[in-house]
Parts: C-alpha cells; structure tokens; sequence
C-alpha cells in the first residue's frame, strides 16, 4: 500500500496562508484516500453493494474535523447558485433544530437524513469527508437493516475489514498531521458544523487562528 504523505501534507499546510491553500491541501490528502480504496479493491477483489443514488448511509450520524467542514463551505460557496446556497441554508437551520438538542448517542440511534443529500445524491460529493469517504457496505440488505433498526447497535456493519482499516488509519493520519500543527482537531457533526461556517466567516479565522473553530456545533467527545 502506498505510504501516507504524512510530510508533504504538514507542509504544504504549514505554507497555506488563503483559504484556496488550505483547500488544497486537504483535497491532496482526499485524493490520496480515494487512490489508497481504488487500490486495495482492486488488488483484493472486493465486491461493494454500493451504488449511485443509494443514500441509505447518509441518515447515519456523520462526524468531521473543521479543516473538511471549511472545504466543503468553500466548495458551497464557490460552486452554489444563490438559489441552491438558499435552499441548503433552510435545510441546514432545520437540521440543526433537530439534531442541536441531542446527544451524539441519541443523535445516531435515529435516521436524520444529512442536508447534503438531494434526490438521492451528494451535492457536495467531489469534497465528501474522511467518514463519507471510508463507508461502505458488501450487503445491501445489512443496510437496509441498520436503517429500518437504527437503535440496533450491536449488528456488525457490512465494511470489507481490510478495506475500512486502511481507510480509518489515513483519516487518522491526515488528523494528526493538523493536531501536531496546532489546529483544531476537536470532532464535529458535519450539519451543525457547515452551518455555523456558512453562516459565520469568523469561524474559518478562528481555525486559521488555531483556535477552536465552531461554538455551537454538536460534537463527538473522543475517549
């Protein structure tokens, strides 16, 4: 398997001065995941039951680091009528009405479909997060089950292990490159947190700042 560009991410970030930068430097580390899956399913045959227009996974609770959450509010920004930025803002306030008085553990005992997802797709797929990014399934019907039992925590998942160990461990490489640069490593959901960044450009400064990024954001405490 390929080596994690653990150095030329921490420097190319270390460099990074505008928001395009940083951009730049996370979707770098993004493309690499996407090589390191495409690699190891073809080397070891995996068969994923994953296909266009399922967005069955996108009711799952989806947990973030501000650097992802910045990309894609850029993405948003820069690719978004302002009839679609509109339409995601509203969807977003009810999202974070929903999921802003539960807990991280209430919030993924229930289906709560991300605002991202439009007739069955992700509008911001080409920026998806690490978490987006790693998930995926050999069984459709274990899908189907986990979304039809959503308090059923004890069911195994359909990942090919190998596969969603590898990923894990580049998403928690590309983690620690920001934690060991002094950046905001705190874990967000990614509704609450979009709509904060959309909704304050303070924010992105005070990440840049290496301050903590988001206020009101629902967040995932790390054991």
């Amino acid at each position: 398997m390929p080596e994690y560009p653990i150095h030329e991410l921490a420097d190319d970030i270390a460099h990074s001065l505008t928001p395009e930068e940083f951009d730049g430097a996370a979707q770098m580390a993004l493309e690499f995941v996407d090589g390191l899956n495409h690699e190891i399913i073809q080397q070891r045959g995996v068969k994923l039951a994953c296909c266009e227009g399922c967005g069955i996974c996108c009711s799952l609770r989806i947990d973030v680091f501000a650097h992802e959450v910045f990309l894609i509010a850029h993405h948003i920004r820069n690719h978004f009528t302002a009839e679609e930025t509109a339409d995601l803002m509203v969807r977003l306030e009810a999202h974070v009405a929903k999921v802003g008085p539960l807990t991280p553990f209430e919030h993924v005992t229930q289906n709560i479909v991300c605002p991202l997802l439009q007739d069955g797709r992700c509008t911001v797929y080409a920026v998806r997060p690490h978490t987006c990014r790693r998930h995926h399934s050999q069984d459709l019907a274990a899908c189907q089950y986990t979304f039809d039992h959503p308090d059923d925590l004890e069911t195994p998942a359909a990942h090919d292990r190998d596969l969603f160990k590898a990923l894990t461990g580049a998403m928690q490489h590309n983690a620690e490159v920001y934690f060991e640069l002094g950046f905001d490593c705190t874990v967000y959901e990614l509704g609450t947190a979009l709509h904060e960044a959309l909704s304050d450009p303070a924010s992105w400064l005070s990440w840049r700042n290496h301050e903590e990024a988001f206020i009101h954001a629902s967040v995932t405490p790390m054991e």
